[in-house]
């Protein structure tokens, strides 16, 4: 066990300083389980307790962080008395001081109430083993106080850290299913038997879990290699369900079964970027109506587009992540539209309408379709037409061939929506010929606006 470079000064520094003040200093939670796994870990969370006799103990990891902050010239730390926590940048790391405590929870939020709790306790109330072990900074030896700790690491196991509680525990914070499933991927961990049917006899509690965090945790599964094991997971568990539900509505049949299946194999595929793996994950549900649909705008396609944004609207993804998933998708499915009569004006248009995700929409279509040889040709033709365009320097129109002040001046009129009107009809124009100079369009925007 190393403690990596970034960090040795200011462990060091706290170490010091609890020493000097009488206070108990530990590392604590997923640090500790990245230093064994040899795994750059992101956080660092330091458990400080009084060695004093101090009624206020809530306020120990706060007082701690003062002093800190005193004896090194620190900016003054962040401090959240509520929880009894603080927060301390040192040498450009963000360090968080909180209390051991213990939790209570109300069935109707995942949100405990705190106390200040014994080591045991803030052990306990951890949601794995792998995420429990504290480092004591006086001895720098580690403290696994559920036992099983160090023997789930060395066995690539994520259990509990109370496995005869194991249902309450998810059932108190049913978001802990989720996390179990993403550290199952992240780390390739197996998930221990009794923890496994607690998270399957929990998920009806979900719906107390904000949409924001379930959101967060997909993105999180979404980065890492071969995603699909963890849907796949979600999927036996029935959460899949209740996240995604018309994902897993494809598998009422035999023909959507394939697209439920296929989407989940282009996950794996395209590289790692959060809208491309989404669209790859949703790709299905279009896709399906589009392979039954000669009509690219038929109702049934729309619906299918209308769906992923509801989706996506749901578990509270911007606008702006959920017009570019649209985007990626819905341009995708185009290129299967695609035949050797398109003209260069619609290779244009296409182009224009992919913005700037040409790239991305490429690779989706390739992931979906790379057993496909007669997509795969039309995808091949399609860039090599888009190529030579580019190389003609007949691609891309022009932007703001004339500003709306010029057209103002120009034409006499004042601001209006006549303004945009005309620029839309310049970019219909450049679109058919994007060489056009200024004076030809406007003789032809002469003849439109008057």
């Amino acid at each position: 066990m190393v403690i990596p470079q970034k960090y040795i000064s200011i462990i060091g520094k706290i170490s010091i300083t609890a020493k000097e003040n009488s206070f108990d200093a530990y590392v604590v939670g997923g640090f500790v389980r990245d230093l064994f796994i040899e795994r750059e870990s992101k956080d660092l969370d330091i458990m400080i307790c009084s060695k004093a006799d101090n009624k206020d103990l809530q306020l120990a990891g706060i007082n701690f962080s003062k002093i800190l902050a005193s004896k090194y010239n620190l900016t003054k730390p962040v401090v959240f008395e509520k929880f009894g926590t603080a927060k301390l940048f040192m040498d450009n790391v963000e360090v968080e001081f909180i209390m051991p405590r213990k939790e209570y929870y109300d069935l109707n939020s995942r949100n405990p109430y705190t106390k200040v709790g014994s080591l045991e306790q803030d052990a306990l109330r951890r949601d794995f083993t792998i995420n429990a072990l504290f480092l004591r900074l006086s001895d720098m030896k580690i403290l696994d106080l559920t036992s099983y700790g160090l023997n789930d690491i060395k066995n690539k196991i994520i259990r509990v850290t109370d496995p005869f509680n194991a249902k309450i525990i998810f059932k108190q914070d049913p978001l802990r299913i989720l996390r179990a499933v993403r550290q199952c991927l992240q780390f390739g961990f197996d998930i221990e038997h009794i923890t496994y049917i607690a998270m399957k006899t929990s998920v009806t509690r979900l719906q107390i879990v904000s949409k924001e965090r379930i959101r967060d945790e997909i993105n999180k599964i979404l980065v890492e290699p071969n995603p699909s094991k963890a849907f796949i997971m979600l999927d036996d568990i029935r959460l899949l369900s209740k996240i995604l539900p018309e994902v897993v509505e494809l598998k009422k049949n035999k023909e959507s079964l394939n697209e439920f299946t296929c989407s989940l194999k282009v996950v794996d595929r395209v590289k790692n970027n959060i809208v491309l793996r989404m669209a790859g994950l949703l790709y299905g549900i279009v896709e399906y109506e589009a392979c039954n649909n000669k009509n690219y705008f038929s109702e049934n396609i729309i619906s299918g587009f209308v769906k992923i944004e509801i989706i996506l609207k749901r578990l509270k993804y911007s606008k702006k992540f959920i017009q570019k998933v649209l985007l990626i998708i819905r341009n995708s499915i185009y290129i299967r539209m695609y035949s050797e009569n398109w003209t260069d004006i619609a290779i244009r248009r296409f182009i224009k309408n992919c913005g700037n995700e040409f790239t991305l929409i490429k690779e989706l279509f390739f992931a979906y379709y790379i057993e496909n040889d007669a997509n795969n040709k039309k995808l091949i033709e399609l860039s090599n037409r888009v190529d030579y365009l580019k190389s003609k320097n007949m691609l891309y129109i022009k932007s703001e061939l004339i500003s709306g002040e010029k057209l103002m001046k120009i034409f006499n009129k004042p601001a209006g929506k006549w303004i945009q009107n005309a620029k839309n009809k310049i970019e219909e124009i450049q679109i058919e010929d994007p060489s056009v100079s200024v004076e030809i369009v406007l003789k032809m925007l002469e003849k439109w606006i008057s």
